[in-house]
């Protein structure tokens, strides 16, 4: 969806995105930043160059740009990227809010981590060790109380389908 920017001299324009390199925390990362061009500024005199446009961010955009930082940061530490997540529930069949209870988070966990991105290390190196370890979520949904027996078997089964 494109979102539509107005510039300082009030002509439309559209947001852009662009792949970053940042050094963060001593760590090379990249990311997707998003941001929109209107003309350069001199910010002592207020000079605007009408010759050359250059990236300028909105609040919302730097919001946005800091949380694709640190979700670079958080996987590149070892927390599971949202991708993994949705590809890994797509290929077993789990629903987010099922794969938020049987990890033991908060039903919507999940959902906000695959739109938003790991907000936090620890929670994202948990569920990446889960990706890489079916006998860890096994384990994990058999302990659930919230899950019916019926599903606990059925979504066992759907793990289990890879060692067959």
């Amino acid at each position: 969806m494109e979102k539509t920017l107005l510039t300082r001299t009030n002509e439309p324009t559209i947001e852009l995105n662009s792949s970053v390199k940042k050094v963060y925390k001593g760590m090379t990362l990249y990311y997707d930043e998003v941001f929109y061009l209107d003309y350069e500024v001199d910010e002592d005199t207020g000079f605007i160059n009408k010759e050359n446009k250059v990236k300028h961010y909105t609040k919302s955009q730097v919001d946005r740009n800091i949380k694709a930082l640190k979700n670079a940061y958080h996987v590149a530490k070892g927390a599971a990227s949202p991708i993994e997540i949705i590809n890994f529930r797509n290929k077993y069949q789990i629903s987010a809010s099922t794969f938020s209870i049987i990890l033991g988070f908060s039903k919507n966990t999940i959902s906000n981590i695959e739109h938003e991105g790991v907000t936090s290390l620890s929670t994202g190196r948990l569920i990446k060790l889960c990706l890489e370890n079916k006998d860890m979520l096994q384990r994990y949904l058999q302990m659930c109380d919230e899950i019916d027996d019926i599903k606990k078997r059925e979504l066992s089964k759907r793990l289990m389908e890879e060692y067959i």
